[in-house]
């Protein structure tokens, strides 16, 4: 399979850095776009690599950047419309939007303040797409990442307290980013199959109630759970969002977990 030039757009986050290496060990060249002033530290050191600090404000300089390049992953990304724009000015035939994560394309997701950038950005996508025949797209939706989630206390506290929503039992689908990172890399075998579709992947079909009882057994340590519903989350969040923006992040972080719970947003993927 021949290489090609990939641009990784938030390079250095949580899904970006695993991506540029698959893509570095399969042979291709990849440039990573960071921000102005950022050290981009966190990178691997790889020949094939390079790195272009970009002004994410200017669609003519992200359009010079990218010239030449095959497909643009973007990763973490609030907004994106103008690198759509600056892809299709480069010329570049394939665009991963930022939608790792929750299926924003669900409804019931869709709702949730928390996923209105993803949401404007992929409708701005499919737009583009349809005005310019020769430029596609791939959204991937892993549902939550299992084993950042577990580092960072995103699914299971290293304190040993949890918030339980609804009795903890509903099932929901989780992806390593290994296994993100070579749903990624393996597009560029299966271009036509891919083109401008979801493709939906999970590694383990878990709950609340099992990721606790493993962490249990791990430590053998008890834990000092909570037990709420996402109604009631669902409703105190959003009157709390309704009084301000102040340190709104702490006024959505809650609602945005929970919703991974929700009984009709919780992704279940299964094989087709």
């Amino acid at each position: 399979m021949s290489s090609m030039k990939v641009a990784v757009a938030g390079a250095s986050g949580a899904a970006g850095i695993p991506i540029i290496q698959e893509l570095l060990a399969a042979g291709h060249f990849v440039i990573a776009l960071t921000r102005v002033g950022s050290p981009g530290s966190r990178l691997p050191k790889h020949p094939h690599l390079g790195i272009a600090e970009v002004d994410y404000d200017s669609i003519s300089s992200l359009t010079e950047t990218l010239k030449g390049h095959t497909a643009v992953v973007a990763c973490g990304l609030l907004f994106q419309d103008n690198l759509i724009d600056a892809s299709i000015a480069a010329g570049v035939t394939r665009f991963f939007p930022a939608k790792f994560g929750t299926d924003t394309d669900n409804p019931k997701a869709a709702q949730l303040p928390v996923f209105a950038n993803k949401i404007h950005a992929f409708d701005y996508l499919k737009d583009k797409v349809a005005a310019n025949p020769e430029f596609s797209y791939t959204a991937f939706c892993p549902g939550m990442f299992l084993d950042w989630g577990l580092e960072h206390g995103f699914l299971v506290d290293r304190k040993h307290t949890a918030t339980v929503y609804d009795g903890g039992g509903l099932p929901f689908s989780t992806t390593t980013l290994p296994t993100i990172s070579n749903a990624v890399v393996s597009i560029r075998s299966q271009l036509e199959e891919t083109k401008n579709r979801h493709v939906y992947i999970h590694d383990a079909l878990v709950t609340q109630n099992q990721l606790i009882a493993i962490a249990k057994k791990i430590d053998g340590k008890e834990w000092d759970l909570t037990h709420t519903t996402t109604a009631s989350t669902e409703t105190s969040a959003y009157e709390e969002l309704q009084k301000g923006q102040q340190d709104i992040a702490k006024k959505i972080f809650p609602r945005c977990t929970s919703s991974s719970w929700l009984r009709d947003t919780a992704e279940t993927f299964q094989a087709v």
